[in-house]
């Protein structure tokens, strides 16, 4: 019983008890940085899952990527339905390091990954 009981205990935390006792898992808050070839020498940079954190507003953040790295950023909706920034060009790095100082998301939560052909 004490296992099961300390088993229980770490859950708390990744999940949320709904009216009725019904449990549902809090998904984990992750940026995902996606590479990607346009044409044969175009890269296009996708950011991922900035709307799951309250201080970032997607469509300023946008706007900011633009203004720095001087080159196209929209946002759209993502296979998932969710709001992403695509970015022209391969900023993928840069962008990173600019999520982290502007909104104080934590490197860890930032996921890179590359689709170049």
């Amino acid at each position: 019983e004490g296992a099961a009981a300390a088993a229980g205990a770490g859950d708390e935390g990744d999940t949320k008890l709904m009216p009725g006792g019904k449990k549902v898992k809090k998904s984990a808050k992750v940026v995902t940085i996606t590479r990607s070839t346009r044409n044969k020498k175009k890269m296009i940079t996708t950011v991922a899952g900035l709307d799951a954190f309250d201080n970032v507003k997607v469509g300023e953040a946008a706007k900011m990527f633009g203004k720095k790295f001087a080159c196209g950023a929209s946002v759209s909706k993502g296979a998932t339905g969710k709001e992403e920034i695509d970015v022209q060009g391969d900023f993928s790095d840069e962008i990173a390091a600019m999520i982290t100082d502007k909104f104080g998301i934590p490197s860890d939560d930032i996921k890179l990954v590359d689709r170049a052909k």
